[in-house]
């Protein structure tokens, strides 16, 4: 009876030393691993959007810097024009009409100031009093606007020489505080907040709520003066900060810095949230792995213990050990190979307790074959004997006979001619029933072969001859001539044993394949002897030596030598006392010939 080995516990797997080796190898390949990966995807997504954060708010700060320069051309270009103004015509209300409507929308206030003579071509606010030096007056002279930061709160002034022949002569003032100039969307970028000021951190304009202080842009500012990036705070939250130096004094002998500025919370929310959301999936991805490596150690380690208890018990000599491992893996495999391997040493266990047995047996069976071997001989011998000794007697007889005796001469002669033939013809058949010689099939038609055989039959068996053959046989494919033996064979065979006057039918029909029966009512075969017929010399039902039938006794020997060649085969129902049927199966066959 086979015995399952005992599936170990998974506190059982757990706790082995392969066990915790699986553990630390899952630690140190899966788990490590996976926090660098997280670590090394969550700095460098933060990285990637601070970098597109810096890009955003310089290039926010770079176009804001660029439409301030814009309009800042504009004016001085409409400033130059009604300065042409001014110095052709003088008349103030001819002066307030144009800049009201060249300059209007972008200043809020305009003087032409000439001296201590203040004239306001837009606005009532008080003029300011520039401070000219040498500097500015050469810049004025050569035909360009002045930039001054002036009052408090401070506001940006444009200045532009009536006469740049005679600076001093008269100056065009104009304060660009309105909101035709500073406007709030242009100067912003989406998201962001923005900062106007000078170099020296003096703000012109913004869009906080309160205005942050600006030591930290200062800051930046020294050690990067084109450009730099800062963080501050900003109405109470924190800011990343850009700003970008217009580069304006060439033209209008001052500077300017535009400054960006974006909440960190905003700007950085997509990016807390990936990271939140990152860390939560490498959460359930590494417990997800945890579990499943888990499960798959206990079912790695599970094969392992069970085949090393399964192993155990074999040593101790229990064969009856089989392993369970439901698998489709190698371990399954393993499984089956280790049943297998349980299962041989078993079976050559039984093998080597029959050895003795099967040693006797292969000595009776040695005994036997020789004996069969023995008897093959004595009756060969036997039926050769018998032709001879007709020889010789005849031969004998015939060296005593007067020659004038004639007719005892004929009769004796016939009697040595009849067994000269039946030696020939004995000599025949064992010759045939060992030839390995291969015949030449063809397309062979049953129905004429069996006509032939019939004919060529003696007189007194042709006439109880009963065909019935179908007419759609289908050819088979054999030798005619061997295949007409074997009719005449099994014809005469059961004429040897039946009556003289009981009939033998021969029937042959098609069902797949082409079936011959030789149907007789004759002594029969007992049951016992039916696998003893179609041995060579064996006469079943008589007594050899007493009521021997006329033939060799190897007639159905070669008949079935000739259709297994065929690719047939022979088959005998019969019952003792109730005649013989003798059934031939031969396969149909296309038309063309080989050679077997």
């Amino acid at each position: 009876m086979q015995r399952p080995a005992e599936s170990p516990s998974a506190t059982g797997i757990l706790t082995s030393r392969i066990g915790r080796r699986f553990v630390a190898l899952f630690l140190g390949c899966a788990f490590l691993p996976l926090v660098v990966f997280a670590w090394m995807t969550l700095s460098r997504v933060t990285t990637q959007m601070d970098a597109d954060l810096r890009e955003s708010l310089h290039n926010g700060a770079k176009t804001s810097g660029m439409g301030i320069a814009a309009r800042l051309s504009q004016v001085a270009a409409d400033l130059a024009r009604l300065a042409d103004i001014v110095r052709q015509t003088g008349d103030p209300e001819s002066m307030r009409k144009v800049a009201h409507e060249v300059v209007a929308e972008r200043c809020s206030n305009i003087w032409v100031l000439a001296g201590e003579r203040v004239t306001a071509l837009r606005g009532d606010a008080p003029a300011p009093r520039p401070d000219l030096g040498g500097s500015e007056r050469t810049h004025l002279a050569a035909g360009k606007a002045l930039l001054r930061v002036l009052g408090q709160p401070a506001h940006l002034v444009m200045v532009v020489a009536v006469d740049r022949a005679a600076p001093d002569a008269g100056l065009l003032v104009a304060d660009l505080q309105g909101d035709g100039f500073w406007d709030p969307q242009e100067l912003r970028s989406p998201g962001a907040e923005f900062v106007i000021c000078d170099e020296d951190g003096v703000p012109l304009r913004h869009s906080f709520r309160a205005l942050p202080s600006l030591a930290p842009l200062l800051a930046e500012k020294r050690g990067a003066p084109s450009a730099g990036t800062f963080e501050w705070t900003a109405d109470g939250e924190p800011h990343v900060a850009r700003y970008w130096r217009a580069f304006l004094r060439p033209q209008y002998d001052l500077d300017l810095l535009i400054v960006q500025s974006r909440s960190r919370i905003v700007a950085y929310e997509v990016a807390d949230a990936f990271s939140q959301w990152f860390l939560l999936t490498a959460l359930g991805t590494l417990l997800c792995v945890l579990l499943a490596s888990l499960v798959q150690m206990r079912r790695t380690l599970g094969p392992i213990v069970v085949l090393g208890e399964a192993t155990r018990l074999v040593a101790q000599g229990d064969l009856s050990v089989r392993v369970a491992i439901q698998s489709r893996d190698e371990f399954g495999a393993l499984g089956k190979a280790f049943n297998h391997m349980t299962a041989q040493i078993a079976e050559n266990v039984r093998r080597r307790e029959q050895t003795e047995r099967e040693l006797v047996a292969s000595r009776d069976h040695a005994l036997e074959a020789a004996h069969a071997k023995a008897e093959f001989v004595t009756n060969v011998s036997h039926e050769f004997r018998t032709p001879m000794t007709e020889i010789l007697g005849a031969i004998e007889i015939l060296s005593q006979v007067d020659e004038n005796d004639a007719s005892t001469r004929r009769e004796f002669t016939a009697i040595a001619v009849r067994g000269a033939r039946r030696l020939a013809r004995l000599i025949d058949d064992v010759l045939e029933l060992g030839s390995p010689t291969p015949w030449q099939c063809e397309p062979v038609q049953v129905r004429e072969t069996i006509e032939d055989a019939v004919s060529r039959m003696p007189d007194s068996i042709r006439e109880r001859v009963r065909l019935d053959i179908a007419k759609d046989l289908p050819p088979v494919l054999g030798d005619p001539a061997r295949l007409g033996e074997v009719w005449c064979r099994l014809i005469d065979n059961a004429a040897k044993f039946s009556p003289a006057d009981s009939p033998i039918e021969v029937h042959a029909r098609s069902c797949g394949e082409v079936v011959v029966e030789v149907v007789d009512q004759g002594v029969g075969v007992s049951r016992l002897d039916l696998d003893r017929i179609f041995e060579p010399f064996m006469q079943v039902g008589r007594d050899q030596m007493t009521d021997k039938a006329q033939g060799t006794g190897l007639g159905l020997t070669l008949a079935r030598s000739t259709i297994e060649k065929h690719g047939g085969r022979i088959e005998v129902d019969s019952e003792l006392g109730n005649g013989a049927t003798f059934r031939v199966h031969l396969p149909a066959t296309a038309n063309e010939p080989i050679a077997v």
